[in-house]
């Protein structure tokens, strides 16, 4: 591996002078341009000479989150929460956080809240919607809250007061705080600082007691609670808390806690609120995807489908409009993935496998969405399997083998379970091979045996560790109680693939046997006891369930068809009027409903059998979906720029296009962490260059700076390192802290057409290169 830096002790001195060079480079470009990072008599401000190139000057709760400057956002539920600050500007981005609060959009009300504290450093209560934002982040949360309580002066009025010491409160101390606590008492404090948060929001309205916005926070308060510890004892208290807040404001958006409140008890309470979430913030992607609850335990699917389309298209449109990545934003997934189910109820096959491959292939982050992690990346391979083997896709499902969906992770349990349906595959499509199909289960079979041996090693005594041995030299194995969940999941994959081959040779006994292990879906089962010759029996299951899930396409589908090939014609004709309506949206191409085409001629029905009914009266103002934004998100186009070479030269990006290339844009030779990430990239560049990628990297140095820092190493950087003094090309890709106004990490894949196909923005450069170098490969072939 060729050196990147010059030997130890030259490299230190060399490191030393380096980092007072770029310090000197940036506070004066700074002082030219007129910026100031922020108010140094501000009581939350530290020495910039303490402080690593790219983190925060205000602590490390603020390294995280958004950095880059709030606009107003259309769409944004209207609230009136008065505040001390003398700035407009800085109250109206201070309530569009609260509007945004409301809808859970927890990434941009924190931007809403430090554009504030841009436009006004000593609005101590801009930093409690900070911490508001960052509940579910107790230490941030933490970190935020703190600086409201420094900031807390004169000029802070009373009620602002109370809400920013209810919230110091509420949130969890510091961590080192409460180590002593046992699990237990943990959960008692936690329990009775809900318990004092609750007064302390009933002492604001005691003093403030039109305060609506108070209303709506004690209304979460006391949903949430349960979570705490504290029992919610009567809904229809809180219903009434709700009704005081709407008889003011009729489309405040707490139509948004009102869902939550009877979402799991009594849903059909809160249709008005389903009706009017949307329309209350339909800038929010999440205000559109609740009803989707309340539609989705009614059984109205096609309903909760639109409201759920809606919020994808929503974020879809902002993600592109502010450059954002999958998965940055609350709550996307989620959306999506229950998009996909509700997609399968009404029968919409097409889009749900289209929607499914879009969330398998969007950006991955290690942070964020990986098979691992979770996220849009694991929910879109869940629901790709899902459609596919429900709707009894089984040749496309061999097919995806070879495909780029469904390919090989690091994730075991996740290859299992796809190694089995691709067993199933085989002795259920029309192309399949058993061979192959029993080849899988035996390998299925022998991983199990591997896991009872470790569960047997396990239990006998372990030979003593040795006490020089290093953590890395060590890692722990997998604990008893993993072990035995794994080989309970692999005995459930191996009885499903075991009935499959049960119903394929007609052995009815056997597929009861494994099917009771596999605990399959209740109408691929009878779908599956059918095919084992059991017909009658297996048309009484299906019968349960569609009688438990009404509003669905497949039972009744599955019901039509096992009644026809029984011979009972006039059931299936009845069954099948039923399902024309069922399935007014359904794909009657696919396979399980196209073979009801006999049963649509019988019943005189030509070509299009479906029956689309009138629109529910209930459901409030729907836009046409087009205007909320596109159906899947799209890469940006990355912006034009141009930056200089050591030798002064002009070197323009679009000399790049054509080209897929990685943009690194690092903070000089003086941070050290950036020279780490350029020392991981050299050796990787081979890589780089077998794929066709181009590397560049962009510093905030000036030529000459980066003329004496290239002079300085032993070996030459693989790559061309370029100057952008003045950061205009930071700013204009968003590596840039507009609130501290300081330059950021940043790393950037753009394809050969110019779109950001993946970035990362931080306080820190992105390290993981292999990562960076399976995601482009990936990204690249698509």
């Amino acid at each position: 591996m060729p050196a990147l830096v010059p030997p130890m002790p030259i490299r230190y001195l060399f490191v030393l002078f380096l980092t007072f060079l770029c310090f000197v480079h940036l506070q004066t470009s700074v002082a030219a341009e007129g910026h100031v990072s922020v108010d140094p008599s501000s009581p939350n401000h530290e020495d910039k000479d303490e402080v690593d190139p790219g983190h925060s000057f205000h602590g490390d709760a603020f390294n995280e989150g958004p950095r880059q400057a709030a606009t107003i956002i259309a769409g944004i539920p209207k609230i009136q929460f008065s505040t001390s600050t003398p700035s407009g500007t800085a109250q109206s981005f201070f309530e569009q956080g609260v509007g945004q609060l409301h809808g859970f959009w927890y990434l941009e009300a924190e931007r809403s809240f430090r554009q504030a504290v841009a436009e006004d450093p000593t609005m101590a209560i801009a930093y409690w919607g900070m911490a508001m934002a960052n509940v579910n982040n107790p230490s941030r949360a933490r970190g935020m809250i703190d600086e409201a309580v420094k900031l807390r002066g004169k000029k802070t009025t009373r009620r602002e007061k109370m809400y920013i010491e209810a919230l110091d409160r509420w949130i969890e101390p510091n961590a080192n705080e409460g180590e002593t606590l046992s699990k237990d008492a943990k959960k008692d404090a936690k329990r009775k600082r809900t318990e004092r948060y609750l007064a302390d929001l009933e002492d604001i309205l005691h003093e403030h007691p039109d305060d609506i916005e108070a209303k709506a926070f004690l209304v979460l308060a006391l949903w949430l609670g349960d979570r705490d510890g504290v029992k919610l004892h009567s809904r229809y208290a809180v219903e009434a808390l709700l009704e005081q807040i709407f008889e003011v404001d009729p489309m405040h958006p707490a139509h948004h806690y009102r869902i939550h409140l009877w979402d799991s008890k009594r849903p059909q309470n809160a249709l008005v609120s389903a009706a009017k979430c949307g329309s209350s913030g339909p800038g929010i992607a999440h205000m559109w995807h609740m009803p989707g609850h309340i539609y989705s335990k009614l059984k109205r699917y096609n309903d909760a489908a639109w409201q759920q389309e809606a919020s994808a298209r929503v974020d879809h449109a902002h993600m592109i409009d502010k450059r954002l990545m999958p998965d940055q934003i609350h709550n996307f997934a989620h959306n999506n993935e229950w998009l996909v189910r509700n997609l399968l109820f009404v029968g919409r096959v097409n889009d749900a496998l289209d929607l499914s491959r879009n969330l398998i292939s969007l950006p991955r982050h290690p942070k964020y969405n990986t098979l691992e992690k979770g996220g849009s990346h694991k929910f879109g391979r869940q629901r790709l399997i899902q459609t596919l083997t429900q709707y009894g896709l089984w040749d496309e499902l061999l097919r995806e083998a070879g495909g780029d969906f469904l390919t090989p992770g690091d994730d075991a349990a996740a290859q299992e379970e796809w190694m089995s349906w691709l067993a199933v595959a085989h002795f259920k499509a029309r192309l399949g091979k058993p061979a192959e199909g029993a080849r899988t289960l035996r390998s299925l079979q022998r991983r199990r045996l591997a896991l009872q041996g470790q569960l047997i090693d396990l239990a006998e005594p372990e030979p003593a560790l040795d006490k020089d041995a290093s953590d890395t030299e060590t890692k722990s194995p997998p604990s008893r109680d993993k072990i035995r969940k794994h080989i309970d999941e692999l005995r459930k994959l191996i009885a499903r693939v075991s009935a499959a081959a049960a119903s394929r040779r007609k052995d009815v006994d056997a597929f009861k046997k494994h099917a009771k292990v596999a605990k399959l879906d209740p109408v691929m089962e009878s779908q599956w006891l059918a095919r084992a010759g059991n017909l009658d029996e297996a048309i009484g299951r299906t019968r349960k369930a569609v009688k438990d899930h009404p509003g669905e396409v497949r039972p009744l589908a599955a019901l039509v068809d096992l009644l026809w090939e029984k011979g009972n014609r006039e059931d299936a004709k009845k069954s099948f009027t039923n399902l024309r309506s069922v399935a007014a949206v359904a794909d009657i191409d696919t396979p399980m409903l196209a073979r009801l085409r006999p049963v649509a001629r019988a019943a005189d029905v030509q070509g299009d059998w479906r029956i689309v009914g009138e629109p529910a009266k209930d459901l409030g103002e729907r836009p046409p979906l087009d205007q909320l934004g596109p159906f899947r998100w799209q890469p940006y186009r990355a912006e034009p720029w141009g930056a200089k070479a050591s030798d002064g030269t002009l070197v323009a990006g679009d000399e790049y296009d054509g080209k897929p290339r990685i943009i690194v844009f690092y903070l000089g030779f003086g941070c050290l962490h950036c020279m780490e990430q350029l020392h991981a990239m050299t050796p990787k560049m081979k890589e780089f260059e077998d794929m066709g990628i181009e590397v560049v990297a962009i510093s905030t140095e000036s030529v000459d700076e980066l003329k004496t820092g290239l002079e300085n190493f032993e070996k030459e950087i693989p790559f061309p390192l370029l100057s952008d003094e003045k950061q205009h090309v930071f700013r204009s890709f968003g590596c840039y802290d507009d609130f501290e106004k300081q330059p950021l990490h940043g790393t950037f894949l753009i394809d050969p057409a110019g779109n950001v196909r993946w970035q990362d923005i931080g306080y820190e450069p992105f390290m993981d290169i292999e990562f960076l170098i399976n995601e482009s490969k990936r990204l690249l072939e698509r």
